[in-house]
């Protein structure tokens, strides 16, 4: 199976150019920035929230061995009527614990909206990589997806967000 191999936007050996780099390589809310290019009927629709041992390139990420238990949390982000991004965020399930983080309530709500609204928490530099077809779900299944990952901190938490592009993406203007 293809492992991913992130690098940073613009050092990846086969880095794509136009608007899809633009959308990769964008530092603010996904969420955000979705809604503000005019694409209103963005919603969240949630595949699952569950304890998962990490996948090696997660783990390496958190710092953590791999087949670690973490809290996955896995979103297709829907707009102009259509799936357009599939995200799983990744957590240390103990410090996620600890930190007496309640992300398991988000329901439908994005992730992006608590990340970018508490001071506390920082995001480290985004990398990209083509995402592996078997890892995305069996209906948005396609090869060559592109998928951007950072992770975000703060004192007592680390969260791994990967966001994978999928099949059409930028949709024409």
């Amino acid at each position: 199976m293809h492992t991913p191999d992130w690098h940073p936007p613009t050092a990846h050996p086969d880095t794509p150019h136009g608007a899809l780099l633009d959308w990769l390589s964008g530092e603010g809310s996904l969420t955000q920035r979705l809604i503000a290019a005019g694409r209103d009927d963005f919603r969240v629709q949630v595949l699952g929230e569950s304890q998962q041992p990490a996948r090696a390139d997660e783990a390496a990420a958190l710092g953590l061995a791999s087949g670690h238990p973490v809290w996955i949390r896995e979103v297709l982000l829907h707009t102009a009527g259509a799936p357009r991004v599939f995200a799983r965020t990744v957590a240390d399930l103990q410090a996620f614990n600890a930190a007496g983080v309640h992300l398991e309530n988000l329901g439908n709500r994005s992730l992006g909206e608590l990340l970018f609204s508490d001071p506390r928490i920082r995001r480290e530099p985004i990398e990209i990589s083509r995402y592996p077809a078997a890892w995305l779900p069996a209906q948005q299944r396609a090869e060559g997806c592109w998928a951007r990952r950072s992770l975000f901190a703060s004192e007592r938490l680390q969260l791994l967000v990967c966001e994978v592009f999928l099949p059409g993406w930028p949709p024409a203007a």
